[in-house]
C-alpha cells in the first residue's frame, strides 16, 4: 500500500509539472483581459485599482515565493518526524 501512495505523488507531481505550462500560457492572457474589461466598466483607473487592492494583497501574501518555501518546509519536517 506504501508504494502505491508514492507512485501515485509522484504521477500527481509529474501531472503537475507537466500541465502548468499550459495553464500559465492560458491563465495570464486570461487574467489580463479580465483586469481590462474590469477597468473598462470602471471607466477610471484609479477607482479600479483602489477597489482590487486589497485583492492583490492578499494574493501576494498567499502566493510569495516566502510563503510557498514555508508551507514546503513544514511538510517536508512533518514528514521526517513521522518516519
Amino acid at each position: 500500500m506504501n508504494n502505491a501512495r508514492t507512485y501515485t505523488n509522484w504521477g500527481l507531481g509529474g501531472l503537475a509539472v507537466l500541465l502548468s505550462p499550459i495553464v500559465v500560457i492560458f491563465a495570464v492572457p486570461l487574467a489580463i483581459g479580465i483586469g481590462f474589461d474590469i477597468l473598462q466598466t470602471v471607466g477610471e483607473a484609479p477607482i479600479a485599482l483602489a477597489l482590487f487592492a486589497p485583492v492583490a494583497f492578499v494574493l501576494m501574501r498567499v502566493v510569495s515565493p516566502l510563503h510557498v518555501l514555508r508551507h514546503l518546509a513544514a511538510a517536508l519536517s512533518r514528514q521526517a518526524t513521522a518516519a
